[in-house]
């Protein structure tokens, strides 16, 4: 039984999983960029909006109400902040799954091809020997058939 069309069966389906992998790596990547790129944007924001507190602060507007108001939001920002500080571990945690299963799904079809390659070398070596006892054998009766006719030549 030929053994070569579900390997290359299998071969097909581990390229489709490598890719796959490839493709969540680089989803996984996009998104702990983006993840960063809004933790950058609300550091950003809240050291301004703490900046213009004191400088408000500074310029006497030191107002209760005020004080209290930006305090509460400040803390949301801070709260926010560290929402999107776990979000990027989460993002972190995945891209580090998905570079994992990349590696192993090349792995994977890595040994497929190099089982696909050793078993076309063997074949061709078979191949070569069945050609190279073709070969003998047709020598072999030409030199038989050369001893006959030297023989019946010299009777």
């Amino acid at each position: 039984m030929n053994t070569k069309p579900a390997l290359d069966l299998v071969i097909h389906v581990s390229t489709d999983r490598r890719d796959g992998a490839a493709l969540a790596l680089a989803g996984s990547r996009r998104q702990a960029e983006e993840a960063q790129r809004k933790l950058d944007l609300l550091s950003r924001y809240h050291e301004d909006y703490v900046a213009r507190i004191n400088e408000g602060a500074a310029a006497g507007h030191t107002d209760v109400t005020r004080i209290a108001n930006n305090r509460a939001f400040i803390a949301k920002l801070e709260s926010a902040i560290a929402q999107q500080e776990r979000e990027i571990e989460a993002c972190e945690s995945y891209l580090n799954a998905c570079y994992h299963q990349l590696s192993a799904e090349e792995q994977k079809l890595k040994s497929l091809e190099t089982l696909r390659d050793r078993r076309m070398k063997l074949a061709l070596l078979k191949e070569g020997r069945r050609e190279q006892g073709r070969t003998d054998e047709f020598a072999a009766r030409a030199a038989q058939l050369a001893g006959s006719i030297f023989n019946n030549r010299a009777s």
